[in-house]
């Protein structure tokens, strides 16, 4: 027997030759199998590393909600990430930029079909702790168009004087206006259009296909072909006197829609009054926000003398203004009393045999 085995390695050269023989790669290909780190993102700069979908989400969220016909869908996903706590520190740049963009037109938060929507958005995104003390001025800036002045829209009136009532409280707190502050109003109106800064996105190629040769077990398939990059400018927050200056504008858009809310009776004295305390405080707004104080003053003063000469509105209108004393009082003096008519409630001679 042992002639047979005679010819074969002893077993020990065999393990040594086991561990003398290794499987080599080449170096530029284990660093192409290897998983990439990730990076360090920055204000500049925001990669999608990996499976970074929730950035590439944002991205897509960011084109899509400034448009009227997508901005309920794209709110929904974006109030959907929030919501989750997938939105990280590293996506807050991207966060910012969706709700900027959300606001590029301020008129849209008063669309009927969008208010509720606009509300839910901001009220969420207000208490997310991903952004600066910066941000979060700004972001209490939307909040007054996307969710106070929305509060106004209601027909309930404990609701609309609450409201009002911490509308009068702002503009308390508003420093007096300054030259300064009028050229950082326009300085701000003029680069809202630019608003808001959208990620550019490059394709960066990888480097070129080895041979198949140089992989055997068909790996480079694994290994995607192209990555990535996405640019992000510095997103432009507003200073401080920026946003002082559109806080304002904000607050004066209230006023506006306080307007269209005169149409309620209950709501009328409150809005006359607001409206004479926002006249009172207009040295806290800039020198071109004052031609809209004087047409809100201007708007009261019509309303009131329309209501002393008794055609304020329609006639619908005029029989909801007026209490069912005053309807009682007109029907009185209508009413013809004939001198020479019959004792009794309808003339109907009940009472003769009483007084005889």
């Amino acid at each position: 027997m042992s002639a047979l085995f005679s010819s074969l390695p002893p077993e020990t050269a065999q393990k040594r030759v086991q561990d003398h023989v290794q499987v080599t790669v080449p170096p530029n290909k284990r660093a192409k199998l290897e998983p990439a780190q990730p990076q360090n993102t920055s204000v500049q700069e925001a990669q999608l590393v990996g499976q970074d979908h929730v950035a590439a989400a944002l991205i897509k969220i960011t084109t899509h909600i400034s448009s009227g016909r997508k901005f309920t869908k794209a709110s929904e996903l974006l109030r959907k990430l929030i919501a989750d706590h997938n939105i990280g520190q590293e996506h807050s740049k991207l966060v910012f930029e969706a709700l900027k963009a959300a606001l590029r037109d301020t008129k849209n938060t008063e669309d009927p079909q969008l208010r509720r929507e606009y509300t839910k958005l901001f009220t969420l995104a207000s208490k997310a702790e991903i952004f600066t003390p910066r941000e979060l001025s700004q972001l209490d800036v939307y909040g007054t168009w996307a969710v106070i002045r929305n509060r106004l829209h209601t027909d309930d009136s404990f609701e609309f004087n609450k409201t009002l009532k911490g509308i009068k409280e702002s503009i308390l707190h508003l420093p007096d206006a300054t030259e300064q502050d009028e050229q950082a109003l326009q300085a701000v109106k003029a680069r809202l259009p630019e608003e808001p800064q959208l990620p550019e996105l490059d394709d960066v190629e990888t480097e070129e296909v080895e041979a198949p040769e140089a992989d055997p077990f068909g790996l480079n398939t694994l290994v995607p072909e192209k990555k990535r990059k996405i640019k992000l400018a510095k997103p432009s927050t507003w200073s401080k006197e920026e946003i002082t200056g559109m806080k304002r504008e904000a607050l004066l858009d209230c006023f506006d829609t306080m307007k269209a809310c005169y149409g309620h009776a209950w709501a009328r004295t409150s809005v006359d009054l607001a409206i004479e305390d926002l006249v009172q405080q207009r040295g806290r707004f800039c020198s071109s926000q004052q031609s809209r104080i004087d047409e809100l003053m201007q708007f009261v003063n019509q309303q009131r003398l329309k209501r002393k000469q008794g055609f304020g509105g329609s006639a619908k209108q005029l029989q909801r203004d007026t209490t069912a004393f005053e309807n009682a009082r007109k029907e009185w003096g209508r009413a013809t009393i004939s001198a020479r008519g019959k004792v009794g409630a309808g003339g109907d001679h009940q009472a003769e045999t009483w007084l005889g």
